[in-house]
């Protein structure tokens, strides 16, 4: 301790003697904060590499089961060898196959996806042999648009691609920290040759031979190089296609043109999704940033040019929608906090003065806010760190810490110089005496974080990582203020002497009796503790347990739930009479704009609420839902909740899809029936069907053909075939694509009377050569953890808890029989709550034992620290109150509160605990050190909990949340500030309790030990 002591008085006396380098260099500190707050990246999260992969084979107009048995199993079992797999999961539809896998949080996810790419080649070969690309993703936070842009207008603007490419997509990606924009909604026009049927199969033409010819003719190359007088000439021959009408004269055979055979005109490509804003067809565009740009900047400058465009003639009539913006919702979310921040500020100003009754001494305790968040900002951006709203919320949550040790430092001082005249020996003296305590905690406050960044990996733990890393280093910043710059400015301050006649405080007088009283009686005190303990069942026992991701976006989305595989104009009908029953009710239902995505069997709608409804989410749900439409094509209802972890989910499991979804029919009503859930259905399309076409080979040999050649002519008689790109120097690059006439891709009647062989004077058809034959098929395949899987979802109503719905959930399922081989398991906001809340755990358990290993470290005592933790113990009995009495449920948020306050409750142990043992070292009894110690403290614990306390109550009381869309920062706050007052009222009077029962522990110990030598020694003598 007194190593302790003269390292303080040591640093105090440098700062006190160099008062020009010690401000200069705070100043430097200073100025490199504000500059950095300007530098520092500002982002809504942390970029962070999510470990998972994404592995995407496209295989276009082919049955999700072909795509399961030849793609997705193959790819499966060669990416299960893999270490470290946490989830594999797979999706099989009739486009692609996707695979997810999901890996430990310490993975090194660059290197498993090269893995995952050389695993997938070496089994390239059992791939069909038309598979042209196997695709393999990652995720960063970063990767997400930044910018989402919606366009809509009464004329048709379907074809204004080159419009909206030339007059806003070009020029926003010109801007300075943009990295790509999406355009989708509206095609490109393409070539399209339309084949004849009929002429090809007169002029016996083959189709394979045919697509060749026209690959062949588009070509660019080089040929070499020859030399001429010393000088090298480069050889390129031009083989490109230079117009439409180059097209449509090229020879495919002796006197046949390409214009005999076929029609070569511009095309827009048939759409394949739809989009509606304002029950108008709509565009969609999405904007990217570059790593390291500046969000807002970003954000301001396509503003700008989105602007520009409104003002442009040529979007005259044409609607531009705003539907996401992060920028904006970061700027509001850090508004928020730094608002809350600044409200907590001013309270922690007041309540100081209030206690020091002495303005200068209240700023420069003040002082050492602004200093430790610059530094704090200087920090983060030489580490690579950014500002986004985890490290903002760390600050804002040390805002009311960081004046804890400048309090107990000034305090210190002040005492020491109403007894010492030389204000510059008061000093160092006063800095000398809590120099211990205001190390062991800031230590203990920074080291409860220790095992989210060393520890088990997990999401919340790494994204604690950046809340911790804001906190820590303004703490060890404003500990520093307390040891240098707080001291030095303290000794220019004049204090006037006490009088010795003035009376002491009543509040100290009462605080002195109790104290005695509990010290004269021991044994009640202690039952009075126990029963204060035990009564923290009663709030554990009523409290509930919830994911909380409660919070809205002001965006709430409508499934369709198409019943069957419809054309897009079939479900565009459903679309629009949905939307219709909506802007009937625009104003009852609080909506300012309906934005609506759908494709081919396939519908969703988000509707944008007006800000600040009056009435709550759910119920608006209900209204809505009370009242739908009746749709004969659809079963519209409210999509699933995500929530933090994927909302409710119950996943099935076994081998058949067939019979999961049999099981699934008979599970849905019966989840139905648990009261609290709604919208509960299974996750999967409605049943398809596909067009079978049997060829007879024995038929298809007798005119010369083999089934692969017939499957060929219908393969590009309905999905056409890619060629070599149109170069042009007023459009650019244009798709050219080989196709048949239309009414192939619409009428079965007139693919069966496709002509596929010219016989003599005969057409041969394709009924001629197979037979046809409609089979209903699934939508999707998914497996999980290599079984086939299906997922069944509701919301959550009535104020129902994550806890509450697994309770009924499992208590209805037990009653449930499934087939052998078939099981069922509870996924989603069930398994993350696990998860999180087990991680949590664990890590405030490791966290009290690297609190007690600190104070040990810096007490160098085995005992002393045990006092001080039962502070930390009637903390927890706070919080649970605190939750109860507020009407909170138990949330991970709450949790990471309670691991925050585990670091904060100690330091008033430590500060009492300190100064009693300072006063027992200088000879007194143990009682009235205890006496004088805790009345000499109690003034800067009360200083410093009030400030931690006031600076919490805006985020406490006030409906800020997480990126303005997430879960609320409220019962984080109110976790701290219950169990903080809390503590703060027990450990005043316990902890010297606590302190004096132990040193009678060992005394008691150290004499029953002695006593036994001296037994053990007369023994042995006789």
């Amino acid at each position: 301790m007194d190593k302790f002591a003269h390292a303080g008085a040591a640093l105090a006396s440098f700062a006190i003697r160099r008062p020009v380098t010690i401000s200069m260099l705070f100043f430097s500190l200073l100025i490199m904060g504000l500059a950095a707050s300007k530098m520092l990246p500002l982002e809504k999260f942390p970029g962070i590499d999510f470990p998972e992969i994404f592995i995407q084979v496209p295989y276009k107009d082919a049955t999700p089961t072909e795509i399961d048995k030849m793609i997705t199993r193959p790819v499966e079992e060669a990416l299960a060898t893999m270490s470290g797999i946490k989830k594999l999961r797979s999706r099989s539809t009739e486009n692609y196959a996707e695979i997810q896998v999901r890996f430990d949080w310490d993975a090194n996810i660059k290197a498993k996806s090269i893995e995952a790419r050389e695993k997938i080649d070496a089994i390239r070969h059992l791939l069909p042999e038309d598979v042209e690309r196997v695709l393999v993703f990652k995720f960063n936070l970063k990767d997400m648009p930044v910018f989402q842009l919606r366009l809509s207008s009464d004329r048709d603007i379907s074809n204004a691609y080159d419009l909206l490419e030339r007059n806003l997509k070009m020029p926003i990606e010109r801007i300075k920290g943009v990295s790509k924009v999406e355009l989708y909604g509206v095609q490109k026009k393409q070539i399209s040759i339309r084949l004849d049927p009929q002429r090809i199969a007169a002029l016996h033409i083959d189709t394979g031979k045919l697509t060749k010819t026209l690959r062949d003719a588009n070509f660019s190359m080089t040929a070499g190089q020859f030399f001429d007088l010393d000088s090298k000439i480069t050889v390129n021959p031009i083989g490109e296609y230079r117009s439409k009408e180059e097209i449509e004269d090229l020879i495919i055979e002796r006197s046949i043109r390409l214009s005999d055979i076929a029609q070569v005109r511009y095309e827009t490509p048939r759409a394949e999704e739809g989009r509606h804003l304002d029950r108008t067809h709509a565009i969609g565009l999405n904007i990217f940033r570059e790593s390291g740009a500046n969000l807002v900047e970003v954000s301001d400058a396509v503003m700008a040019e989105i602007e520009k465009a409104r003002n442009s003639t040529a979007f005259n009539g044409i609607n531009l929608f705003i539907m996401q913006d992060e920028a904006d919702s970061v700027t509001t979310s850090l508004q928020d906090l730094l608002n809350s921040g600044l409200i907590g500020a001013a309270l922690s100003i007041i309540v100081l003065y209030l206690f020091l009754r002495n303005l200068a001494t209240t700023l420069v305790v003040v002082l050492s806010v602004p200093f430790a968040i610059c530094i704090t900002l200087a920090c983060m951006y030489f580490l690579g760190y950014t500002l986004n709203i985890l490290s903002l919320m760390g600050l804002m949550l040390a805002v009311g810490m960081l004046v804890d040790n400048a309090v107990v430092v000034t305090e210190s001082i002040f005492q020491e110089r109403e007894t010492e005249p030389d204000p510059v020996e008061a000093t160092k003296k006063g800095v000398g005496l809590v120099s211990l305590a205001v190390i062991a905690g800031t230590a203990t406050t920074a080291i409860v974080f220790l095992p989210n960044i060393v520890g088990a990996k997990e999401e919340i733990t790494v994204f604690l990582e950046h809340v911790a890393v804001s906190i820590c280093i303004s703490l060890f910043a404003s500990l520093i203020l307390a040891q240098t710059l707080i001291p030095l400015l303290a000794t220019k301050l004049k204090i006037k002497p006490k009088s010795k006649q003035v009376k002491p405080s009543k509040f100290k007088g009462m605080y002195a009796s109790v104290l005695r009283w509990t010290l004269a009686n021991q044994g009640k005190t202690a039952l009075i503790a126990v029963l204060i303990l035990v009564s923290t069942m009663i709030p554990m026992s009523l409290l509930k347990s919830d994911e909380q991701n409660n919070g809205s976006s002001g965006r709430i989305w409508l499934n369709y739930d198409i019943q069957g595989n419809y054309s897009l104009k079939e479900v565009e009908k459903s679309v629009l009479k949905m939307e219709d029953y909506l802007y009937a009710n625009k104003e009852r239902f609080y909506i300012k704009q309906v934005y609506s995505y759908f494709t081919a069997g396939e519908a969703v709608s988000g509707i944008t609420l007006e800000d600040d409804i009056p009435i709550k989410i759910s119920d608006l749900k209900k209204q809505i839902k009370d009242e739908f439409p009746a749709f004969a094509r659809a079963k519209p209802s409210f999509q699933w909740d995500q929530g933090n972890g994927g909302g409710v989910r119950i996943s099935l499991f076994g081998q058949s899809s067939e019979t999961l979804m049999q099981i699934a029919s008979e599970i849905v009503p019966i989840i139905s029936s648990v009261d609290g859930l709604t919208d509960v259905k299974a996750d999967i399309d409605a049943q398809n069907y596909e067009l079978q076409i049997k060829i007879d080979r024995e038929k298809a040999f007798r005119f010369g053909l083999n089934t692969n050649d017939v499957a060929n002519i219908i393969s590009t008689a309905l999905r056409g075939t890619n060629l070599r790109t149109f170069r042009n120097d007023s459009e650019g690059e244009i798709d050219i694509r080989l196709l048949y006439d239309e009414s192939l891709q619409t009428s079965i009647d007139a693919l069966r009377n496709l002509t596929v062989f010219r016989n003599m004077d005969q057409n041969v058809t394709l009924d001629m050569l197979a037979e046809f034959a409609i089979k209903p098929r699934m939508s999707q395949i998914q497996r999980d953890g290599r079984q086939t899987a299906l997922a069944i979802g509701a919301n959550l109503e009535n104020e129902l808890t994550i806890e509450e719905a697994k309770e009924r959930i499992e208590a209805i399922m037990a009653n449930v029989q499934l087939p052998g081989g078939y099981t069922w398991a509870l996924d989603g906001s069930f398994q993350r709550q696990d998860e999180d809340e087990g991680v949590m755990i664990t890590n405030m358990i490791l966290a009290i034992c690297m609190i007690y290993i600190v104070m040990a470290a810096l007490f160098e005592s085995l005992l002393l620290p045990t006092s001080v933790l039962t502070s930390l113990i009637f903390s927890f009995t706070g919080v649970f109150w605190a939750f109860l009495i507020t009407g909170n449920p138990m949330t991970v948020m709450g949790m990471i509160g309670m691991l925050i306050l585990m670091g904060i409750v100690v330091n008033n142990g430590i500060v009492l605990v300190d100064r009693i043992n300072q006063l027992v070292n200088q000879g007194q009894t143990v009682h009235d050190a205890i006496i004088e110690g805790c009345l000499t403290r109690v003034r800067p614990i009360l200083m410093t909990v009030s400030t931690t306390v006031l600076g919490l109550v805006p985020l406490a009381i006030g409906d800020v949340s997480i990126g303005g869309d997430g879960p609320p920062y409220s019962p984080m706050a109110i976790a701290i500030i219950g169990g903080l007052l809390f503590s703060t009222l027990t450990s005043l009077f316990l902890v010297p309790l606590t302190y004096l029962l132990l040193l009678k522990l060992r005394r008691n110990t150290v004499s029953m030990v002695n006593d036994s030598k001296r037994l053990v020694s007369k023994l042995i003598r006789i």
